[in-house]
């Protein structure tokens, strides 16, 4: 029986628009190449975090929402806590102007974040393990999971709902400018409609090596196992994660400081040190030195932890780091939501949701905000897929 739709690609995205095109009574295959939750999906440091850029936000409000009915629906398989573990932009005493412009930007933007600034004394008290002369702006946000939690509990709901899930590394089908299907190892499957949720790998199943323009900004993290971790997720203060950093064909980094940030989220027993935000796959083994360095200075039991384990992953990134949902332009039934950069957790589950009413016609195209229109960077020159 040919599918109503099939899903490309096996991460948040994918997942979650398959168990909701399925809920709404659409037949759906859902294609994994390798694993699900097999990159960023899976290998992300865990924590559920509101952005700053307006753009995004409704689609943070919007997963946020999602990851609730998950809950509900799904509670063996995930969990989210009532309350935020709360986020702290840690940096030393030296940069406690740049906490204070922090503090005022999010409580102009989003009062209801409660941000506050938390100087030297205040900061040891609220969280101990915390090094000597730092300052922090804190903000009422950040919700810690395991990292590939939710991925796995969208599969399973998307199953439970009658979604097939195959294996393969499935590719856009296209006929006279009309997406049929996919070819699945050569194999010819039709579809009544496509979308593309294949993250840094979207180029490749769309058939066009420049279109959409996602880049990849690679990630190592260092699972430890710390004595009683800080209950807030961490981030230095000037931690710099926009697409124009180190993104895949871009300036290699020079040193240990370049393509690197400090970044702590405990959940489900580990501590997650990051991150990286390198233009190549990095030698996990080889940037662990830098990643404690860097983590020690605002943790000082973060250099002698005992190692858990290492993750790294490709992160999807757009020119202006915001994502592309939408139809493909030019390909009719073609579709896609790619390029979610560092936010895929935060965002992933609302994304899926207006991509899925995209596709079933619940929410027109032109009532996409456009800022993540997936025209915006032009239409894809496609190479036909050969069979």
């Amino acid at each position: 029986m040919t599918p109503d739709v099939a899903v490309v690609g096996g991460g948040i995205i994918g997942t979650a628009t398959a168990a909701f095109l399925a809920e709404a009574g659409a037949r759906v295959t859902l294609y994994e190449s390798t694993d699900i939750a097999a990159g960023a999906s899976g290998r992300n440091s865990g924590v559920i975090q509101q952005p700053f850029d307006s753009a995004l936000v409704g689609l943070y409000r919007r997963s946020l929402e999602e990851y609730r009915g998950l809950a509900a629906a799904v509670p063996s398989a995930f969990a989210l806590g009532a309350e935020p573990s709360g986020l702290l932009y840690v940096g030393p005493e030296s940069a406690a102007d740049e906490a204070a412009r922090l503090v005022a930007a999010w409580a102009d933007a989003y009062p209801e974040t409660a941000p506050e600034l938390v100087p030297g004394p205040a900061l040891r008290a609220l969280e101990p393990g915390l090094a000597e002369g730092l300052a922090a702006c804190r903000l009422g946000i950040g919700f810690p999971v395991a990292p590939a939690a939710a991925t796995f509990a969208f599969a399973l709901l998307a199953r439970q709902r009658g979604a097939r899930i195959a294996r393969g590394g499935a590719l856009l089908r296209v006929d006279r400018d009309r997406a049929t299907g996919v070819l699945n190892g050569g194999r010819f499957e039709p579809a009544g409609a496509v979308v593309v949720a294949a993250g840094p790998w979207t180029q490749p199943v769309i058939g066009d090596g420049a279109w959409p323009p996602i880049g990849r900004s690679w990630g190592a993290v260092a699972s430890l196992a710390l004595e009683g971790p800080p209950r807030h997720v961490l981030e230095e203060i000037d931690i710099d994660i926009e697409p124009d950093d180190a993104v895949e064909g871009q300036a290699t980094a020079a040193d240990t400081d370049v393509g690197f940030g400090f970044s702590l989220v405990t959940a489900a027993g580990q501590s997650a040190l990051g991150s990286t935000f390198l233009p190549d796959r990095p030698d996990q083994a080889a940037v662990l030195p830098a990643l404690r360095e860097r983590g020690a200075r605002y943790v000082p039991a973060i250099a002698t932890a005992p190692l858990a384990a290492m993750r790294s992953c490709a992160r999807p990134v757009t020119p202006d780091g915001r994502p592309l949902i939408g139809p493909v332009p030019g390909i009719a039934g073609a579709f896609v939501a790619a390029g979610h950069g560092p936010w895929g957790i935060s965002t992933g589950p609302g994304s899926a949701r207006l991509i899925a009413d995209v596709v079933l016609g619940r929410t027109a195209v032109a009532d996409v905000p456009g800022a993540l229109d997936a025209a915006r960077f032009g239409a894809p020159q496609r190479t036909p897929v050969p069979g």
